[in-house]
């Protein structure tokens, strides 16, 4: 992990040197659990890049947001899946036995997605800490914040919580710190669309609200179902670019596969242009977008700024066939919110983006 810093004419900069997913595979250590096992964590992000605060607070908020995807690919791990029983308690999301003592009455939550789903099974009231980035359901912003990338530590032990709640993106370092303070950490996250509902069972279970999570889990399944069974009949898959950020337009950022982004938009009905390439998160010259010709494109980076209209006047861009066609999604805030945040709401995401891929499906 290097240091990487930018400066926004009107933002400040933010340090990236202390990037969480840094991780010691083998490390036996990392938290105080019976049987822990090792965390398994890999960085991806493009080296050079940084992000100012404003725009930090939305793709960071977004759990899987513009840092938070730049920053953290989580390496593939044998054991990582749903929350399952076992021998030595409960498996969180990162492959953790974790062994729970006691009911979970006071609960911190590390990341947007954990607080989405705490509040969607209802477990609301148990929460008495969030990060700076929680702003849904609206009762989250009431609730004390203890930070983000790198939690306030010492302010988050005082409100001796029964329970963590964690994602890929909270640093290792940051767990071994709560551990070794006598707190418990349970990683609820998912590297992909389907993956958020054995996120939500894990979470209920690990806090004895497993019907209702049961339920919520069910709910999403459903939902992503029948949007994707109304997709496949479709006649045809457009294909889709979809910028992350455009800070220098002629080499903006953008998705491949094994991102939460590019499933989301293949279980959408489309084709990500840059599907092939070889890493999740990549920067990509303007001749290779040309090259690609995208039929649509869908514009994260709409909260910062970035218009239909900009793209439009963008040189070169002038001969795309979505910019030709005018075949363009400007994703607002919320939507943005919806479509990186592995949490309940990610139904809602890909109902949106399918609707604008294959508007016909959805009158």
């Amino acid at each position: 992990w290097s240091p990487s810093r930018r400066r926004d004419a009107d933002d400040a900069c933010v340090d990236l040197k202390n990037c969480p997913g840094h991780g010691r595979e083998g490390d036996s250590e990392v938290s105080l659990y019976s049987a822990a096992e090792p965390l398994c964590w890999a960085p991806a992000f493009p080296l050079g890049l940084a992000v100012s605060s404003r725009r930090a607070r939305f793709w960071l908020g977004a759990g899987l947001a513009l840092v938070a995807a730049l920053v953290l690919i989580v390496a593939a791990c044998d054991s990582r899946g749903p929350a399952t029983a076992s021998l030595s308690g409960l498996v969180d999301s990162a492959g953790r036995r974790i062994q729970l003592s006691g009911d979970v009455q006071r609960v911190v939550s590390l990341a947007p997605s954990g607080t989405e789903i705490l509040f969607a099974i209802g477990a609301g009231d148990l929460v008495v800490g969030v990060d700076d980035f929680s702003n849904y359901p609206s009762e989250a912003e009431a609730i004390e914040n203890i930070g983000s990338l790198t939690p306030d530590i010492e302010r988050l032990v005082a409100l001796a919580p029964d329970l963590v709640v964690a994602a890929f993106i909270t640093s290792p370092d940051d767990i071994e710190q709560l551990s070794e303070a006598g707190i418990s950490v349970w990683v609820a996250d998912s590297n992909d669309v389907r993956g958020v509902a054995d996120a939500i069972r894990g979470l209920g279970a690990a806090i004895g609200r497993t019907n209702e999570a049961e339920q919520v889990a069910r709910d999403l399944e459903a939902q992503i179902d029948s949007i994707v069974d109304t997709v496949s009949r479709a006649s045809s898959r457009p294909r889709v670019f979809h910028e992350l950020d455009a800070s220098d337009p002629s080499k903006p950022f953008t998705v491949g596969p094994g991102s939460f982004v590019d499933d989301l938009l293949t279980l959408a009905g489309g084709e990500n242009v840059f599907g092939d390439s070889p890493t999740p998160y990549l920067q990509v010259g303007l001749e290779e977008v040309l090259a690609r010709n995208p039929e649509a494109i869908v514009l994260g980076d709409a909260p910062f700024g970035t218009t239909v209209e900009s793209v439009r006047s963008r040189i070169g861009w002038e001969v795309i066939g979505a910019v030709q066609s005018d075949w363009m999604l400007e994703v607002s805030s919320e939507l943005g919110d919806k479509m990186a945040r592995p949490g309940p709401r990610i139904g809602d995401a890909l109902e949106a983006v399918a609707r604008f891929l294959h508007p016909d499906l959805f009158e």
